[in-house]
């Protein structure tokens, strides 16, 4: 899916005796036009820690347009989270880098 990417955040540590990593991708996206709302909204998506290298090469000067993959991740009790497994930026700067 094409996304509006604004920036990225990696959070990494310990809570509890428990270990995480993940990285946070914030986005802007079109909502779902009806009588009580309009526009656009800012959403969070979590990533893969792997996406960390590859986010660091993007320049966050403006939104950027990427295409971002995603796979459902089980929570536990037939719950799942879309995950960021991959992203690539399509923005004009982009290409001529």
């Amino acid at each position: 899916m094409r996304l509006n990417v604004t920036g990225w955040k990696h959070s990494k540590g310990n809570f509890e005796g428990r270990d995480y990593d993940y990285v946070v991708i914030y986005c802007v996206t079109k909502m779902e036009q009806k009588d009580t709302q309009r526009g656009a909204a800012g959403i969070e998506m979590r990533g893969e820690p792997q996406l960390v290298e590859k986010l660091k090469k993007m320049e966050f000067n403006s939104v950027l347009s990427c295409e971002v993959e995603t796979e459902p991740r089980a929570t536990g009790k037939g719950q799942f989270v879309e995950t960021v497994v991959n992203i690539t930026n399509l923005s004009p700067q982009a290409k001529a880098a």
